[in-house]
């Protein structure tokens, strides 16, 4: 099913959504393999064949530097690496997400180094975040995870404004390794943060994104936007702790203890329930604004949830009671639960 924030007719709060400029995407779509989230490039070149003499050189730099040790200062890629990247990530954003995503134009690719590449590939209304890695020879990528982010936590910024929409710490490297990435305004020319230390790691910047990632997991002291000589313009308070973006599907139905809405309803009581792992926590505050979607005979609500960073036990969580307001009166229409494929019955409880 295709995503349903691809047609947005209401949300429950206004959301600053930008446009990020058109950046290079991937190559003509390859069809599914039926795979995991973890595909190679060798996937996508079955379906649509790349130039091969336009193919990575094992023996050259860059596949050296993409190998190579960690780097403070971005890996400049290729339009060979690029690609690349943009088609394992798109067919793994194809198997586990949907075809909306598998389109998205790429607007950013960091690499710098022992082989990780961070992929955001975004428009105005759609973002995910890819995570993949290179083989020694830099001519296959493959997807480690691919996964839908906040439209709230990844709205642009503007002037020489920057934000951190998210920082995440992974244990997929020696020592574990920390990724970061947010939003940077026109008006700036680059990113950079800071540490304790007075180091600093420079961004990978594009598109109205910024993105890099270090060893560790040694808190920033400092998320700055750069004019072109390095001078900061402007700045966003560090933080402690981790911030996701990530978000995951919802299920949601008909509070009962609520009256049942009637034609002349533009409120819905309802009770939206995680379907992600979350240790039990309510996600009260993690609840994206809805999408929905009017049609003559129905109005499809669906739901996302950001996700809780690190890992989290499965032992189910508390349903959060909350009121939707509809664009419009209810009418006749039928409510469905866009969380499912095919939407669901919102008057039945899952699994009921």
């Amino acid at each position: 099913m295709p995503s349903a924030r691809a047609v947005v007719m209401c949300v429950l709060a206004a959301v600053a959504v930008g446009g990020c400029d058109a950046g290079p995407g991937p190559t003509t779509p390859a069809e599914s393999s039926g795979s995991s989230a973890t595909v190679s490039s060798a996937t996508v070149s079955s379906a649509a064949p790349l130039d091969r003499s336009a193919q990575p050189d094992p023996a050259n730099g860059l596949a050296q530097q993409l190998g190579g040790p960690w780097r403070r200062s971005p890996i400049i890629l290729d339009d060979s690496h690029i690609a690349i990247i943009s088609d394992a990530c798109a067919t793994a954003a194809r198997e586990e997400l949907g075809e909306i995503e598998a389109n998205l134009p790429t607007a950013v690719i960091d690499a710098r180094g022992e082989q990780f590449a961070t992929a955001i590939l975004a428009d105005d209304l759609n973002a995910i975040e890819c995570l993949a890695r290179l083989d020694e020879t830099g001519a296959v990528a493959t997807v480690d995870a691919v996964d839908r982010l906040s439209i709230t936590a990844v709205a642009p910024v503007d002037g020489t404004n920057i934000s951190v929409a998210s920082l995440v710490h992974l244990d997929d490297g020696a020592g574990g390794r920390t990724i970061a990435f947010g939003r940077i305004g026109s008006g700036a020319e680059s990113a950079k943060v800071g540490f304790d230390d007075a180091s600093v790691i420079l961004a990978t910047d594009a598109a109205g994104w910024w993105a890099m990632w270090w060893q560790g997991t040694v808190q920033a002291r400092s998320y700055a936007a750069v004019d072109p000589h390095g001078i900061v313009v402007g700045n966003t308070k560090p933080f402690q702790g981790e911030r996701e973006a990530r978000v995951g599907p919802a299920s949601w139905w008909l509070n009962p203890r609520a009256p049942a809405p009637s034609a002349a309803s533009t409120t819905i009581q309802a009770l939206v329930h995680e379907q992600g792992c979350a240790s039990g926590t309510s996600p009260e505050g993690r609840i994206e604004p809805p999408v929905i979607e009017g049609a003559d005979a129905t109005v499809t609500i669906t739901f996302e949830v950001r996700k809780l960073p690190g890992g989290q036990d499965c032992q189910g969580t508390p349903p959060f009671a909350m009121t939707i307001k509809l664009p419009e009166p209810l009418g006749n229409r039928a409510l469905l639960d866009g969380g499912e494929t095919p939407p669901r019955d919102a008057g039945i409880v899952p699994g009921g």
